[in-house]
């Protein structure tokens, strides 16, 4: 099976490496495809293409569940996100009669026909991602802005016709962060929920939020971010999802690499599992993760609502 570097940005290249990947219970290989990424394709919508839509082991980038309704605030289930905050339809959010890429009765969204900021001039600081380890404690210093330096052309207030489907006036900024994290993370007594804000950091140097907006709804469906996959809360640039361009790393059988750490410690792989295959929350726990052999536990990248984390699996970290 040939396994490919997917990506939603404009262009890039990558090189044909191999990295030791060192996981605290497993050594292997990492391989990165040595193929030019391919163009997405923009269009005066603002559409975009995605490779992981045309993996016929992924789900119908035409109908993705939309997450409104599996949101929960009283215990974890599979599929959804326990959240520490109630919904607030008094939050700010994108305008539902703006929305033509969600069906409100079937419930699905098309990720094919959503709308997205494109690339463009702006060019804010360098992205930083350092981590070191010591004494059981990884420590990771930021200052979330893509190390890549892969982000829209932000302000959308340049957009108009983005603009009056989700009036988000914030322009990312540098902000430095310090997340300190157990090198072994064990799991706790029962899972803990999931706050808005940060839920850990990729290793591209930009934070992850869940899979919620300020409202308690579907923030990947419903609110526009660039083709680069984040967008800003004021200054605060972070992903809702993982990104496909950060899962360009995978083990000698397939699997993905780590694309960053959750706030309990552990690592969040990308897309794909064991033997290459595309994950779905069907392959995975109420907490968004699983327990594969010598890897341990760890959570996964989905194009399925809650996309990242659906709850903490470990003691969350106060960062």
């Amino acid at each position: 099976m040939t396994i490919y570097a997917v990506t939603i940005s404009c262009t890039d290249t990558s090189s044909s490496t191999n990295i030791d990947f060192t996981n605290e219970n497993e050594s292997r290989v990492l391989v990165t495809d040595n193929e030019q990424y391919q163009s997405v394709t923009h269009n005066s919508n603002f559409t975009i293409t995605s490779r992981l839509c045309e993996d016929e082991q992924g789900p119908d980038c035409s109908k993705l569940r939309l997450g409104d309704d599996y949101h929960t605030t009283s215990a974890p289930q599979k599929g959804y996100l326990y959240s520490c905050n109630k919904k607030n339809p008094n939050a700010p959010g994108s305008i539902e009669a703006k929305i033509t890429w969600i069906d409100f009765v079937e419930n699905v969204w098309s990720f094919l026909k959503k709308p997205w900021l494109p690339e463009g001039n702006f060019t804010p600081e360098t992205g930083i991602y350092a981590e070191t380890v010591s004494n059981e404690e990884r420590q990771i210093n930021i200052n979330n802005l893509p190390v890549d330096g892969k982000i829209g052309d932000w302000p959308m207030t340049n957009y108009p016709t983005l603009n009056e489907i989700d009036r988000n006036p914030g322009i990312p900024g540098s902000n430095s962060s310090t997340f300190t994290y157990p090198v072994s993370p064990s799991k706790a007594s029962s899972p803990t929920c999931i706050a808005l804000g940060a839920i850990g950091v990729t290793k591209n140097g930009v934070v992850i939020f869940n899979a919620a907006d300020g409202r308690g709804e579907d923030a990947v469906a419903r609110e526009i971010v660039d083709v680069f996959g984040g967008h800003p809360a004021r200054d605060e640039y972070h992903y809702h999802f993982i990104p496909e361009r950060l899962d360009n790393e995978y083990l000698s059988d397939g699997h993905s690499g780590i694309v960053g750490y959750i706030n309990d410690g552990f690592p969040i792989y990308g897309y794909r599992g064991e033997g290459g295959i595309e994950m779905s929350n069907a392959d995975l726990d109420f907490c968004h993760g699983h327990n594969q052999g010598k890897l341990g536990y760890h959570y996964h990248a989905t194009l399925e609502y809650p996309y990242t984390v659906g709850c903490y699996i470990g003691n969350p970290i106060q960062n």
